[in-house]
């Protein structure tokens, strides 16, 4: 009987930082999460080799029966070396090595992947996408971010390895600012922090509307949560916000049915939260922007990993490397 690989997984975010062990059929042996906010990576770094060695040997096992470790993180990143270069939403880490320190620190191989790529891999070994060999994953939360497989391959793109970035695909020329740089970008239209800005400037005179009354009338609450209470009590700003919303779901995802023709579209945090309130008014307006042989051969379907996705993200990354390393 074939003996399963053990894998280990980090997931390096904007507020946690988690580690996962698992086996490659999907079983979870180990999880671990930290805070990860303000946090110096000279701190941080050798905290979690030191947890990682501990989950192993809580588990019976020695590194050496690890087959691999993944790392999911966010990008700009230089993903050849595994550097970190500039995550938005983590200041203090600028230009880390973290692969490099991870595979000295634990000494096993190990390889790094961007988050939204290493979401689409969790969900195509172990969520909604088994079976798969043409589908975008999209995490639907904070940002927009998105992981292509196709022709059973994950897709990383030419030299910058970039591919995936569909939050940042313009859907309005000289339109809003996103917040990475450009103007326009679809997650600057349906991204959760770039919604809750827009809500907190439109609604910032009005603390008698439902969406302020909700959040207590502190901006700093006023998010996608309060607008989701607000739309199902029918207040009409969120409604039309909502609407909005859900129109510029279905003008980018249109895109990506044309453009891939994907077997699915696989929706992250949002969709399977909200449920069919999120999902139904995208499907409303798909048919304007997508041809019906493409959009009628494409299931929408939320993430079956769920919050759960964190766990699996660099065990995922860990199994495609050694896949991709057994067929090169």
């Amino acid at each position: 009987m074939k003996k399963e690989k053990i894998l280990l997984g980090f997931d390096v975010g904007g507020t946690k930082l988690g580690i996962g062990l698992g086996t490659e059929s999907g079983k979870i042996l180990g999880e671990y999460r930290m805070p990860n906010v303000n946090t110096k990576p000279e701190d941080v770094l050798p905290h979690i080799a030191t947890e990682a060695r501990r989950m192993v040997q809580a588990n019976a096992l020695q590194m050496s029966d690890v087959s691999a470790f993944g790392i999911s993180a966010p990008f700009p990143a230089d993903a050849k070396r595994g550097i970190m270069l500039e995550p938005p939403n983590n200041p203090l880490w600028r230009n880390v090595p973290i692969l490099e320190y991870l595979t000295n620190a634990l000494g096993i191989d190990g390889t790094f992947e961007n988050d939204a790529n290493c979401g689409a891999l969790a969900e195509w070994f172990f969520g909604a996408g088994k079976g798969c060999q043409n589908f975008v994953y999209l995490t639907m939360s904070t940002g927009i971010g998105g992981g292509i497989i196709s022709s059973g391959k994950l897709v990383r793109g030419g030299a910058a390895l970039s591919a995936g970035e569909i939050g940042h695909i313009c859907v309005q020329i000289d339109g809003r600012q996103c917040n990475c740089g450009l103007k326009g970008c679809y997650e600057a239209y349906s991204g959760g922090r770039a919604v809750a800005l827009r809500m907190r400037e439109e609604l910032a005179d009005k603390p008698e509307s439902m969406i302020m009354q909700l959040a207590g009338n502190d901006p700093e609450k006023v998010d996608m949560i309060v607008l989701e209470k607000a739309v199902r009590a029918n207040d009409p700003y969120a409604v039309a916000l909502w609407d909005e919303i859900a129109l510029r779901n279905a003008q980018a995802m249109g895109i990506l049915i044309n453009s891939l023709n994907p077997e699915k579209l696989i929706l992250g945090t949002l969709a399977w939260a909200v449920g069919d309130l999120y999902t139904d008014p995208i499907k409303k307006y798909l048919p304007r922007f997508c041809w019906k042989e493409p959009m009628e051969s494409c299931q929408i379907v939320s993430s079956a990993l769920r919050r759960d996705i964190s766990s699996y993200a660099g065990i995922a990354a860990a199994l495609n490397y050694l896949n991709e390393s057994a067929q090169n």
